[in-house]
């Protein structure tokens, strides 16, 4: 009985601390300041939030005493930066160890927030921090043995938890926080103790064991029931409410980098993010910076985040996780994000079911495309279902089921006849207005062209070159493919801001492997190219471009390298809002234009949500008191919400609906400082109908052809 009851509880703790692990991240958002200044920093932030009854603005520095960033060059340590981060900043690092949150995008202490503010120890920031940071614990139990050096904290790491850092950054973070909250002691010759205060964090923490971080299994692990949120997703399936035929075949795109390469995990961050309601801004910034992307990279992920059931928008440009996912992150299980999954794109169980005892991952992919899918999408598919030990790798190019993948796929109701979906619309953002006309997706179709050179049974790479252009005439452009040897593929041409024309020439690269390298390149052909068409500009157009070699030879030239899911999400961009030709050709523009032109379509779409909120503005009033409102009074209202418009957007806003949709409001009292210049709402559902028909009647005299 002793040992039955031993090794229930063996299980348990080895259950805990599983869930822990799968809680906490790799690396933490940085603070700035010198670590010596840590621990005062974060006390000083906390009280600021505690003590502030106005909401605070985002944008805005907050006033740390000059002392504090003193403290570094006092005790010796890193040279501190004195400049105060912005809130924004802070707040990342504060969410991040679970001492505030954002509902409505205001920072609020939570309750381990408030306990800390009440008793700011330094044990009490390193309880938050072990909670939230992995092997930070782990570490100061290795400093507990003996003293060690960070060389040896980095070498027990590795072997015991197979981490695969390439430099000792990681474990000197960890070092640092814990010299910084006192906890581990310099002793000389570079070694390191933990101190009294470390062993008494030590004991009242959980250490996560190796075993405990492995997915690989010999027996099924426990499948929990799902909670009732996503069993309710799964029972829409069962019982044809919803076909399968609904689900998405959207395209997958998470966050993996080097140093946290788990993206299930990394979902489980964002998601995190957004538990409670977050601006769209504030949440794109979150995951750029977490995972060190470009803003236009998260921007094409977000479309899968809403298409796989994660996030919904709730309001104008404010974005939440939603209840299956919020169930999902409460329940520190893994296997209901897979189910979630299921519920809302085609083929995981169905993959899980066949690929049960093991297969080929060729044969996996040909499976895949009777549902749709693409050899991309199964590949996120399949490594979703390895990092949650669901499917593993027996040996190179095979895949299998586990026996927890066995287990989860008898409950999930699969689709055994699958009728096969070509193409999926991306669930709209409704952060931006749409228009009537469905928009194509140029990105699908640019993605997979640039992966397939002989699709559609025509020459190598020709119907990724037609797609190109017809992608640019999408727009406005006039693109003609040329090929053949000894000239260029495709030639676009458009007016410039003065009217002049000019020219660019783009090579399409398609390659099965999914990269371009500089080996596939001849910088004499494209120079002869360019010459012989009387072009400004050239373009590369790939699946993805590889290695430093081919960038520092493009950036020599002046050539621009465009990835084929860049090219499309820009083209659909500039479709969607109208950009002119002359405006979307900023991509051809080195070395520089892409992030310009993705300022441009920010820029874009926060004037259209700036209209938007304040027409909602004037319904509102209309729908209360009915009274005329100011300029000025819609910011004030605006500086509590995620879009916070400026008194300047907001009147530029105002004059292009008085401009462009005279209907939709009239001017009540007009006065000599526009701010104080009162409106009401008259009928907006007009304006919008007339503004519609005229587009249809300039449409109605366009070529048949029409982008």
């Amino acid at each position: 009985m002793t040992s039955t009851i031993n090794k229930t509880s063996t299980d348990e703790a080895e259950l805990e601390q599983r869930a822990l692990w799968r809680r906490q991240v790799t690396t933490l958002p940085g603070l700035r300041g010198g670590k010596r200044a840590w621990f005062a920093l974060v006390v000083e932030l906390v009280e600021q939030i505690g003590t502030s009854e106005a909401p605070i603005a985002m944008d805005a520095h907050p006033d740390i005493p000059s002392a504090i960033f003193d403290l570094s060059a006092s005790t010796g340590g890193a040279a501190p930066n004195k400049d105060a981060s912005t809130w924004n900043e802070y707040s990342k690092f504060l969410k991040a160890i679970g001492l505030v949150a954002t509902p409505k995008a205001q920072l609020v202490l939570t309750p381990t927030g408030q306990a800390f503010r009440s008793q700011p120890t330094r044990t009490g920031l390193g309880l938050s921090l072990a909670q939230h940071f992995r092997l930070l614990v782990e570490s100061l139990a290795f400093f507990a043995t003996e003293p060690a050096t960070v060389d040896q904290l980095a070498t027990h790491l590795e072997t015991r938890y197979s981490t695969t850092w390439r430099t000792l950054g990681g474990v000197r973070d960890r070092t640092d926080w814990l010299d910084a909250l006192s906890l581990i002691e310099a002793i000389g010759g570079r070694k390191w103790r933990i101190t009294a205060d470390g062993k008494s964090l030590l004991a009242q923490s959980t250490l996560v064991s190796p075993k405990a971080t492995t997915t690989q299994e010999k027996d099924a692990r426990p499948i929990f029931e799902a909670p009732k949120e996503i069993q309710t997703l799964l029972q829409e399936l069962s019982t044809g409410v919803r076909t399968h035929e609904s689900r998405s075949t959207y395209n997958i795109w998470v966050p993996s980098p080097a140093t946290n390469p788990n993206k299930v995990e990394n979902l489980r961050t964002i998601v995190n993010a957004a538990i409670d309601p977050i601006g769209r801004q504030e949440l794109l910034d979150f995951i750029a910076d977490r995972f060190g992307l470009r803003r236009s990279s998260v921007y094409s992920m977000m479309p899968f985040l809403r298409a796989s059931g994660l996030l919904h928008e709730i309001g104008n440009g404010i974005y939440e996780a939603t209840t299956p996912a919020k169930a999902w992150v409460s329940s520190n299980d893994d296997v209901n994000f897979i189910r979630i999954l299921h519920a809302n794109m085609r083929f995981v169980g169905e993959m899980i079911q066949f690929i049960g005892a093991g297969t080929t991952r060729a044969e996996m992919y040909a499976e895949s495309a009777k549902y749709g899918l693409n050899t991309d999408k199964s590949r996120w598919i399949a490594s979703f279902l390895e990092d949650t030990g669901l499917a593993e790798t027996p040996r190179y190019g095979s895949l299998r089921a586990t026996a927890s993948g066995a287990a989860l796929v008898a409950e999930l109701p699969v689709d055994a006849h699958p009728q096969v979906v070509t193409q999926d619309t991306p669930p709209e953002d409704a952060s931006t207005p749409t228009t009537l006309q469905t928009r194509p997706l140029f990105t699908e179709e640019l993605l997979t062209l640039s992966h397939t050179p002989l699709a559609l049974n025509l020459g190598s790479g020709k119907a990724f070159e037609n797609a190109i252009c017809d992608a640019f005439r999408a727009v406005g452009f006039r693109a003609s493919t040329i090929s053949g040897a000894g000239d260029t593929d495709i030639v676009v041409r458009w007016r410039d801001a003065a009217g002049s024309e000019t020219v660019a020439i783009v090579e399409a690269k398609s390659r099965s492997n999914g990269h371009v390298a500089h080996t596939d390149i001849s910088d004499v052909a494209l120079e002869t190219h360019k010459t012989r068409n009387q072009a400004s500009f050239i373009a590369v157009v790939g699946p993805a471009f590889s290695g430093e070699t081919i960038r520092n030879m493009a950036s020599k030239r002046g050539w621009a390298l465009i990835d084929a899911q860049r090219l499309g999400t820009v083209i659909e961009a500039a479709k969607e809002l109208g950009l002119s030709p002359a405006t979307t050709a900023l991509l051809f523009k080195v070395p520089n234009g892409l992030d310009e032109l993705d300022d441009e379509i920010r820029m874009r779409r926060r004037k259209l949500s700036v209209i938007s909120f304040v027409l909602s503005k004037f319904v509102e009033e209309a729908t209360d008191a009915g009274e005329a409102i100011s300029a000025r009074d819609i910011s004030r209202d605006g500086r509590s919400g995620a879009l916070q418009p400026t008194i300047d957007e907001v009147i530029e806003a105002l004059s292009t609906i008085t401009r462009s949709a005279t209907a939709a409001i009239r001017v009540v009292e007009e006065h000599k400082d526009q701010k104080f210049s009162t409106y009401a709402l008259a009928n907006a559902w007009s304006a919008a109908r007339q503004l519609r028909a005229l587009a249809d009647a300039i449409e109605a005299s366009l070529p048949s052809t029409r982008p």
